[in-house]
């Protein structure tokens, strides 16, 4: 019976590998979990995959993200701009007017202001989108260094890392640098990723490319800036921060991870030997209200109550590379994560449908044996602009198809005395 179960799945994708065009990487796919033979009802979710491709997402290469006015994503890639509301579009460098268009295709980090404009940072400047048209910024008078490492809105400031330079602040049109190794400056040259926790916590907390980790407990002037992880120390070795939505932050680097706060200090959260013994490396992290979700050489870890729930592949969807490299969060808890391959999102769907009983199986013998229960979730479908559902069961659907040749391979089989 599991034998036969097998052969079915296994056909399934020699048929669609079959049918699928060439110009598969058109498509965008819809996965969902094949089938799980538990007493427990199985936990759904889906994935869905973008090829990059010139009428979707332009590059997997995704170095920012960020949440628009209208609930779009807009996401910072290698090659332009792009935005999804459900469809795709991308906006690509104008070498003829600046004022129209992106100013270069490589963007190195998004972020939208009090008003609502959208700042673009770039290795060799920043533009600001009002809606209409770009202003440009390449003045070193007002940017020490070209290269944005870094955008982050502090309520009506914006902060801004530069390469070399440490930190810049604009408000209310005024540019501000904070020299590095200045009296009252940061202790730091270049800083790798920042995040603003919000009230009531109101904080900057800093991650640098080895210069240990800093925090800024006020944008009040003068700014101080509170060396929390010396250089070389034990938490300093780590090079990157993102945001806890419950307070705080996570700092991590390839190996651990680590959660701080202001009034518990460090904490430590897991190191990558938890996660498999292949001992993959880190190379991303995002924070859920309850998940931390790691992208890794490996997959994707989902990290719950202390431990590993769940663990995405190639073989759960991901994609035809299990290298993930980067991961976010949208506000519609969609998980976006890039591949050496592909772009996509993971939907956890726990509790928004029931599963389907197909099955209940008993023993042939007069003495009826314990019933044991299968649960199915829905056939992978593949589509070009929405999700297609299908309902198949054993009646009909797919195995209308497959059935003959199940039965042929039975008794291809049956002529070497083996039995499924």
């Amino acid at each position: 019976m599991v034998l036969q179960g097998n052969c079915k799945i296994l056909l399934f994708f020699c048929i669609i590998a079959l049918v699928v065009p060439a110009s598969a990487d058109t498509l965008n796919v819809t996965f969902y979990p094949l089938v799980t033979s538990t007493p427990e009802p199985p936990v759904p979710f889906t994935i869905t995959l973008f090829i990059p491709t010139s009428t979707m997402i332009h590059s997997n290469q995704i170095t920012d993200m960020v949440r628009g006015p209208d609930g779009e994503v807009v996401i910072a890639t290698s090659f332009g701009l792009s935005t999804y509301n459900g469809s795709w579009s991308t906006r690509h460098m104008t070498h003829d007017n600046l004022s129209e268009g992106l100013m270069d295709d490589y963007i190195t980090a998004v972020e939208y202001d009090r008003n609502g404009s959208l700042w673009i940072g770039y290795a060799e400047g920043i533009q600001i989108y009002n809606g209409n048209y770009y202003q440009t910024f390449r003045d070193q008078q007002l940017l020490k260094n070209m290269e944005i490492k870094d955008l982050q809105r502090w309520n009506n400031d914006m902060w801004i890392a530069t390469g070399h330079a440490g930190v810049h602040r604009y408000r209310d049109g005024e540019w501000t640098w904070f020299q590095p190794e200045s009296p009252g400056g940061p202790g730091f040259y270049e800083i790798d990723s920042m995040v603003i926790d919000p009230p009531p916590a109101n904080m900057s907390l800093i991650a640098t490319e080895g210069e240990g980790l800093w925090i800024i407990r006020s944008q009040d002037d003068p700014i101080h800036f509170e060396c929390i992880a010396a250089k070389g120390s034990t938490y300093g070795l780590l090079d990157h921060v993102r945001l806890d939505p419950n307070g705080g932050a996570y700092f991590f680097n390839a190996s651990m991870v680590v959660h701080y706060s202001p009034d518990v200090n460090f904490t430590p959260v897991l190191n990558n030997r938890n996660l498999a013994i292949t001992v993959p490396s880190i190379n991303d992290l995002a924070a859920g209200p309850d998940a931390l979700y790691l992208a890794t050489d490996t997959g994707i870890y989902i990290w719950k109550n202390g431990g590993i729930f769940r663990r995405l592949d190639r073989f759960e969807g991901i994609g035809t590379s299990s290298v993930v490299r980067t991961i976010n969060i949208d506000t519609d808890n969609r998980v976006w994560f890039s591949t050496q391959d592909d772009v996509g999102y993971y939907v956890d769907r726990v509790g928004e449908h029931d599963s389907l009983v197909i099955e209940t199986v008993t023993s042939p013998t007069p003495t009826p044996a314990p019933a044991t229960t299968a649960y199915v979730r829905p056939i992978p479908t593949l589509r070009e602009d929405a999700p297609v559902t299908s309902n198949t069961s054993d009646s009909g659907g797919i195995d209308s198809i497959i059935s003959p040749i199940i039965l042929g391979i039975k008794n291809l089989l049956s002529g070497f005395g083996i039995s499924i």
